[in-house]
């Protein structure tokens, strides 16, 4: 039996055919949407940034501007409201005296109306400083500059003139501003004083000056320039020696002495003056001769060993000293009319010390009051502060208080700052400061 060929309906193949196009639609649509997803989310992606650019980053920029602004106000603050002051410390050892006359080498090139003193009162002369301290309840005096101090003593003045110069009961006379004879005590201690360059007595011009609580007696001669200081409040004499003409002097001081019972070099040499009709002399090389008996003496001392002679008659010694000058040097002759035997005295002539130059950073009290009553944009020109920006700026201590700046404002973003600092006080004391620095 023949079979018949077997045809499939038409309506399945069409169902068919429509079960295969529909599985085509399906594969293409997931292909288009995966496009459709990457573009959305690459549109996410640029708009997030977009934002980070728009909003973000901005809002970024200002930690990293202030900061810079921050120190762009902090470095101008340090230039013009803090100040270096040098301090020089200088001890005294030995004296606790009210009255100390001090004197000091002094080279440093400060203006002198710019040094503060704990001494209160100062004189610069020819490379020294002289001044007189109060050492009984202290150990050391101090200079700064530049600054400005309150003088917390009265001045001590010299009654000077070019013949004499007094203190109490010590009185030094002059010839020709020449030292010639010392009162002390009721006494003429010192007379005859004199003074021989190459075997020829100095002579010369002389130039008095008085400087409050000093005296200077300077003679200008040949070779020689011959000087003396007389503090007030004291019973000394401080000479120095110097040649004025680049060469080599051979130099003799000579004087007639008060009739003392007792003489010391050192402790080998020392002992009772004799007196008698026949002159006696002897010499020595020592630094130091101090003539005295119970009640006072009269000191001389060198800073070197030079030749001495001291001689004896009937009546009283007479000193002589010999050393030579040499160009370029200085030679100190200290004189001292003291109560007392020589032991009152053996310490001196004292030799201070001069400590090494200290440096103090310190806020300038000056320097914040010339800036208060300045205007704004002065103020962001004198600090270098950019001008499209704004700061306030506060020092606060016990005795200093100043603004600068304009106010802060409550809605925008303030950063801050604060520098601790230290003032010098008119007192020479060290007064906590603490400055607060404010940008936005």
């Amino acid at each position: 039996m023949s079979r018949s060929p077997r045809f499939i309906p038409a309506a399945t193949f069409i169902n068919q055919s429509g079960h295969f196009s529909h599985n085509m639609f399906k594969k293409r649509s997931k292909k288009a949407l995966s496009h459709v997803d990457w573009a959305m989310s690459l549109a996410v992606f640029l708009m997030y940034l977009a934002w980070f650019f728009i909003f973000v980053k901005p809002m970024l920029y200002p930690a990293i501007n202030m900061g810079v602004l921050l120190d762009i106000l902090d470095d101008g603050v340090r230039d013009e409201l803090f100040q270096d002051v040098d301090r020089i410390k200088v001890f005294v050892p030995g004296s606790s005296e009210q009255y100390e006359p001090v004197i000091i080498p002094f080279t440093e090139s400060w203006a002198e109306s710019k040094i503060a003193h704990s001494a209160d009162y100062f004189v610069i002369d020819g490379g020294k400083m002289f001044f007189l301290a109060d050492m009984a309840n202290r150990s050391y005096v101090q200079m700064y500059y530049p600054h400005t101090a309150l003088r917390m003593s009265s001045p001590r003045p010299v009654i000077a003139d070019e013949q004499q110069a007094r203190s109490g009961d010590f009185t030094a006379f002059f010839d020709d501003v020449l030292l010639d004879r010392v009162y002390f005590d009721g006494e003429t201690r010192l007379s005859g004083f004199k003074v021989e360059v190459d075997d020829t007595v100095l002579d010369g011009d002389g130039v008095f000056s008085n400087h409050t609580f000093l005296a200077k007696y300077q003679t200008e001669g040949d070779g020689i320039n011959f000087s003396s200081y007389f503090f007030s409040e004291n019973s000394r004499l401080y000479n120095y020696l110097v040649s004025n003409d680049f060469r080599n002097h051979s130099v003799a001081i000579e004087f007639a002495a008060y009739n003392y019972t007792y003489f010391y070099m050192d402790k080998l040499n020392k002992g009772e003056l004799r007196y008698s009709i026949a002159p006696s002399c002897k010499y020595y090389t020592a630094s130091f001769l101090d003539l005295y008996d119970a009640n006072s003496g009269i000191m001389v001392a060198f800073d070197r060993n030079i030749t001495l002679r001291l001689c004896t008659n009937d009546t009283n010694p007479s000193v002589r000293l010999e050393f030579d000058v040499s160009p370029g040097r200085e030679y100190p002759l200290f004189i001292s009319l003291h109560p007392g035997p020589a032991e009152s005295v053996l310490n001196y002539p004292l030799h201070p010390v001069v400590g090494v130059t200290e440096t103090l950073t310190t806020v300038s009290s000056e320097k914040v009051s010339l800036l208060k009553n300045r205007n704004y944009d002065y103020l962001k020109q004198v600090f270098h502060y950019p001008v499209a920006r704004d700061f306030n700026i506060t020092v606060a201590g016990d005795d200093v208080s100043a603004s600068y700046g304009i106010a802060q404002p409550d809605i925008e973003d303030v950063y801050a700052r604060r520098i601790e600092g230290m003032m010098l006080g008119k007192d020479y004391s060290q007064q906590r400061v603490l400055l607060t620095l404010r940008v936005w």
